[in-house]
């Protein structure tokens, strides 16, 4: 008689799980990677609400994700020491978001995954040293993420996973005078400087005919900001778009001839590493269908343009400047949006499965 293999058991904890921002398509992406090798995944989560809002946001089928409250209140309250023991080594791996502290974790491979570059740790440091014995890997969103937080954790166990981008959704279409920029109107973290880029653009329109700058981005809460903005733009051709799904911010993509962000400008990225871009999602998406990228040089950009691709700028004058180059070169252009798709495969879906193999 032939013994049937049992499958491997998988715990996700992501206290953030109901914001359903970019961080959490990446968790739910990972677990996608999990079932994929075999393992039966359980989210510690109070209700299936999440799981099924994020698979119309996301376009993923969660459904052999399985929610268990019991371990979401195990997990997000302080429990006792041998109540946690006996609960994670239950588990063949864990998959930890942490929020700045670290947990004492008991399963045979557990992971603890770090999406803000945190300056601190919260917690004991003695006891926190403690805990870092029981962990295999901590896994960063990027190098920049990697680097801030290795000062106060073990270089050996760190492993950068980038986040998994839809690439293969995304096709460039065809090009209209558009700079583009994509990014929340009211993000809690960290400001992504749309004033910036209005500024900047009014210097450009300065120099050169027929272009208009597109500002997308989410909203949930105070339109301070937004309407602070509308209200530089008057007069110039700017527009806003608010809270667009994936499927309207594919056809800007696709139409648009740059892309533009300004997180990080004027930050110290040294001092509020928090401040600046820890990766930059919305680059590479903007990159797979063609835009060609000019940011500003903090954070994880820097990890994401490679020479060719697009320019890593100092300043709004800089972004200007070479914008205007390019739209005065169209060969130039031309080529550079072409490796700018090429560099998106880099950051692929299929990448990330791959790069999730090394840890298992």
């Amino acid at each position: 008689m032939v013994r049937q293999k049992t499958m491997k058991k998988a715990l996700i904890y992501d206290p953030y799980i109901d914001t359903l921002g970019g961080g959490e398509r990446y968790i739910l992406t990972f677990a996608l990677g999990l079932i994929k090798n075999g393992y039966s995944v359980v989210l510690a989560w109070p209700s299936k609400n999440e799981l099924k809002s994020a698979e119309l946001r996301f376009g993923l089928d969660l459904s052999n994700i399985s929610i268990d409250e019991e371990a979401y209140n195990l997990c997000s309250q302080k429990s006792a020491y041998t109540e946690r023991l006996q609960f994670t080594k239950e588990y063949d791996l864990i998959f930890w978001v942490s929020d700045g502290s670290l947990p004492f974790l008991f399963s045979k491979n557990n992971i603890i995954h770090f999406q803000v570059p945190f300056k601190k740790l919260g917690g004991n440091p003695t006891v926190n040293n403690l805990k870092n014995v029981f962990v295999k890997k901590f896994v960063y969103n990027s190098d920049f993420t990697r680097n801030v937080l290795e000062r106060n954790l073990p270089k050996d166990k760190g492993f950068v996973l980038y986040p998994p981008i839809d690439v293969d959704s995304i096709t460039p279409g065809m090009k209209e005078n558009i700079i583009l920029s994509v990014a929340r109107f009211d993000s809690p973290s960290h400001g992504k400087r749309q004033d910036v880029l209005i500024d900047a653009f009014k210097k450009l329109v300065s120099n050169v005919k027929n272009y208009k700058l597109i500002l997308a981005g989410g909203l949930k809460g105070d339109e301070i900001v937004l309407q602070k903005i509308i209200k530089q733009s008057k007069g110039f051709p700017i527009e806003f778009v608010v809270n667009p799904d994936f499927t309207e911010l594919k056809k800007l993509y696709s139409k648009a001839k740059f892309f533009w962000h300004a997180a990080g400008y004027e930050v110290n990225e040294q001092t509020d590493p928090d401040k600046v871009e820890h990766f930059g999602m919305t680059t590479v998406e903007a990159m797979a269908s063609g835009c060609v990228p000019v940011v500003i040089n903090k954070g994880g950009q820097k990890e994401i343009i490679t020479p060719g691709t697009g320019f890593l700028c100092e300043d709004l004058i800089e972004i200007a400047e070479k914008s205007i180059e390019l739209i005065n070169t169209p060969v130039v252009l031309t080529e550079m949006s072409k490796n700018a798709v090429i560099r998106s495969r880099f950051f692929s879906t299929a990448n990330f499965y791959e790069k999730i193999k090394t840890l298992l």
